[in-house]
């Protein structure tokens, strides 16, 4: 070494930052790859999986109303039916699935 590049900036016995810690970079890239291929797998097969898990409603679904009762009105949706009833008690909603099962009845009774 000659005088001028004496010093603690010129020392050459230390290895750059980067070149000491590069097994390291290397491990953070390459897990870093490895979660992006699997998250974006997991990603696609969840889109595929809720495409696919969506039936078509039925054409048509028959329910029988009980004696005297009307029907007022009714909503469709995906997942089945809102039916709103009047009955000789008073008013029901039910919620019905597409298949025409009665899932829960509602009473609306006035006083």
């Amino acid at each position: 070494m000659t005088p001028e590049n004496s010093g603690p900036e010129h020392d050459m016995t230390e290895p750059p930052f980067t070149t000491r810690h590069l097994g390291a970079i290397k491990a953070a890239a390459v897990i870093m790859a490895v979660l992006i291929i699997v998250l974006t797998a997991v990603l696609v097969a969840t889109i595929i999986s809720r495409l696919s898990g969506r039936a078509a409603p039925p054409d048509a679904a028959e329910l029988t109303l009980p004696a005297g009762a009307e029907l007022r009105a009714a909503s469709a949706a995906d997942n089945g039916y809102v039916l709103v009833v009047d009955t000789p008690d008073g008013q029901e909603i039910w919620r019905v699935s597409p298949s025409g099962e009665r899932l829960q009845v509602i009473s609306v009774t006035q006083e």
